[in-house]
């Protein structure tokens, strides 16, 4: 992802406090800063790395929470490197949190919120979610997960353990390995659909590819979803030319 660069004098130094590989290659970082660090639900970070560039991460954590958690998905040449590095350090430099994907950019409503997400995006919606429990929100929120497989939905037993224990949270995971979708995310907007007959009442946080985003946000509005009630980084760093 491309994102603008961050003002890398402000950093903040953070203790390595776990690192954990999960299912579908991705690992759980916990850093811990030394001095406060202050993020709202859904801003990313960039961590500071000697002999690395870009690397910038969705905050996975809620800001009440002491570590600073991440969600890195391996399989490539500078994710593998990076997390070999962590491997042998005992801290990195953080810098300032960014992002408007934060729930007060939009407009207080009580309608459904729909957090929408593949692979590692659902670290935003964990933080999000998480945030909203600590202040007790009887706000219904929908949780629509994609991935290709199974093992790329990392932290489903969590995101289950939500539904469970909190009958305002609903959780759908969305598996596209043996989908009759020819278009994938056309399996997301479907599945969105069937559970909303009023769209115009709900509002959405979106974290995925650019073209889940926007193949998202224009089959919802399609539907009658309005416009300016999706936030995404996507429309930050990937923004579309002017229609």
């Amino acid at each position: 992802r491309s994102r603008p660069v961050s003002q890398a004098s402000a950093t903040t130094t953070a203790t390595l406090h776990d690192l954990k590989k999960l299912s579908g290659g991705v690992w759980m970082v916990q850093l811990k800063p030394l001095t406060s660090y202050s993020y709202c639900a859904g801003q990313f970070t960039e961590l500071m790395v000697p002999g690395f560039t870009s690397l910038y991460y969705t905050i996975a954590s809620s800001p009440s929470s002491p570590c600073v958690e991440l969600h890195i998905q391996t399989g490539t040449d500078q994710a593998d490197a990076l997390i070999d590095h962590l491997k042998d350090t005992d801290s990195v430099e953080l810098a300032p949190a960014g992002g408007d994907c934060r729930l007060e950019v939009l407009p207080e409503e009580n309608g459904p919120l729909l957090l929408i997400a593949s692979g590692t995006g659902f670290s935003q919606v964990k933080s999000i979610v998480e945030d909203l429990l600590a202040q007790h929100t009887r706000r219904t929120i929908h949780l629509y997960w994609s991935g290709h497989r199974l093992s790329q939905l990392y932290m489903l037993q969590k995101a289950e353990n939500w539904a469970d224990l909190h009958d305002n949270i609903h959780v759908s995971a969305l598996i596209s390995e043996h989908s009759h979708w020819d278009d994938k995310h056309q399996m997301l907007v479907h599945s969105i659909l069937g559970d909303h007959s009023d769209l115009n009442q709900c509002q959405a946080i979106c974290c995925g590819s650019p073209a889940m985003v926007y193949t998202v946000l224009d089959s919802l509005c399609s539907k009658g979803f309005r416009r300016d009630a999706m936030l995404s980084d996507v429309f930050m760093f990937a923004p579309r030319e002017a229609q």
